[in-house]
């Protein structure tokens, strides 16, 4: 008889232990964080605000993976935002890199793979094989090691002045020309600038692809987000990263106007 309640009471243990971690919510189901860079290297340059020194980029990964954060892809991402069934780590977040800088491969690109991280790099297409910029071979070693390539427009101009025959330029132009690089579908875009209407919205969706990233501050979360209006939070040279991991890393407070 003991034999028998000892055994009752064990199916209902592990069926408590089931629910509990069925309704606890993981880090992503409170939204996944996407980080924004530009440039990491050493040098004083007329982009200085948008650079983070080689140090500080080192120190800022260092700290991301001790608190247990694992980057993915923009697909996982997109799958997340969309309610798909798709496998996530504990603490995801994605890195990005918006316009394709030569130290985004010499500088970053080590760091990030000695992390076990990898990263989404954001071309704008005039800038392929360009001096200073990323060449087709760099950019094609990174997606061998599980980096992404996305678009960012052909040129950089700020989309929502251009006309619509431009505009569709712009934005297809720069899909075909990652395309012909990476040999592969490219499938997400971030508007230069983060400068964005309806207009350049529909025109990303008509040329084809899954979704966009903005500028706009906060986490991602399906039931909240348009996946067209993706959230990053830009890292700059003057950043308290810090205080931004405490953010992260807390339980998120009650959403404000703010946010939207």
């Amino acid at each position: 008889m003991n034999q028998i309640v000892v055994r009752r009471f064990a199916t209902v243990c592990l069926l408590l232990l089931g629910l509990f971690f069925l309704f606890v919510p993981s880090a992503a189901a409170q939204g996944i964080p996407v980080l924004l860079y530009h440039r990491v290297n050493d040098q004083e340059t007329d982009w200085s605000l948008l650079t983070v020194s080689t140090a500080e980029f080192s120190r800022q990964l260092q700290l991301l993976r001790n608190h247990g954060f694992q980057t993915i892809t923009p697909e996982q991402l997109g799958a997340f935002m969309r309610e798909e069934q798709v496998t996530l780590p504990d603490k995801p977040l994605l890195i990005t890199f918006d316009d394709g800088h030569t130290d985004n491969y010499t500088q970053a690109f080590p760091l990030l793979k000695n992390a076990g991280y990898s990263a989404t790099i954001f071309m704008v297409g005039i800038n392929f094989d360009r001096a200073n910029r990323l060449t087709s071979a760099q950019i094609r070693k990174m997606t061998a090691n599980g980096f992404s390539i996305g678009a960012h427009s052909m040129t950089h101009p700020i989309l929502t002045k251009l006309n619509t025959p431009k505009l569709q330029a712009e934005i297809r132009g720069s899909k075909k020309k990652a395309e012909e690089v990476i040999r592969a579908e490219v499938g997400y875009f971030a508007y230069p600038g983060g400068f964005y209407n309806l207009a350049t919205v529909e025109a990303v969706q008509l040329a084809g692809f899954q979704g966009a990233f903005s500028v706009l501050s906060g986490l991602n979360q399906p039931n909240r987000d348009n996946i067209y209006l993706l959230r990053r939070i830009p890292i700059f040279r003057y950043t308290d990263f810090d205080q931004l991991l405490e953010k992260l890393i807390e339980p998120p407070s009650k959403p404000s106007l703010l946010d939207y």
